[in-house]
């Protein structure tokens, strides 16, 4: 995580952590804190590498587990709007999104490709851990398919690769 960046997170999205370990108001008070925040604030917007820090430091100190419970969470908590509908229209949306979050010069993007009826491959070339990432994809995905699968593909952003590929299929 030593690359630094130029952009904002939006303070709605970084909520999500919040909400996502919510049994453990200590531990986000402590995380807030280590990171010079007394709380996030909904309508404002943090440095990027903060929210990056953020994120990597819940999976260091929580696991990976609720990292992915965090982007699950993001996605629960977030409005759609009325054309997203289905599952090919929530994983198409997926990088204006992300622009509608993280804001600044070079911050990566998401990209989506349909295989065909059911299945899409989402490559995600974002500053943030798999994890979290991998719970956004799933959300989306179970949103509107309970039972959609997810699947890692080859190279994986956490070991140093540009981009995380997901496989989803429903």
């Amino acid at each position: 995580m030593q690359t630094r960046f130029q952009g904002q997170y939006h303070g709605a999205a970084l909520q999500a952590f919040i909400r996502g370990l919510g049994h453990a108001k200590s531990l986000t008070e402590q995380i807030l804190r280590s990171h010079g925040l007394e709380r996030i604030d909904a309508e404002e917007w943090y440095d990027l590498n903060t929210a990056r820090s953020i994120y990597y430091t819940i999976g260091k100190q929580v696991g990976e587990r609720s990292l992915h419970a965090v982007g699950l969470q993001m996605i629960e908590a977030a409005p759609f709007p009325p054309e997203v509908k289905d599952v090919r229209s929530v994983l198409a949306s997926l990088d204006a999104a992300y622009h509608m979050n993280v804001r600044g010069n070079e911050i990566g993007s998401i990209s989506c490709s349909f295989e065909d009826d059911r299945s899409a491959a989402v490559v995600f070339a974002t500053p943030f851990p798999c994890a979290l990432n991998r719970g956004i994809v799933q959300g989306c995905a179970k949103k509107f398919v309970p039972a959609a699968l997810l699947e890692h593909g080859a190279g994986c952003v956490d070991d140093g690769s540009p981009s995380c590929t997901y496989f989803v299929t429903w």
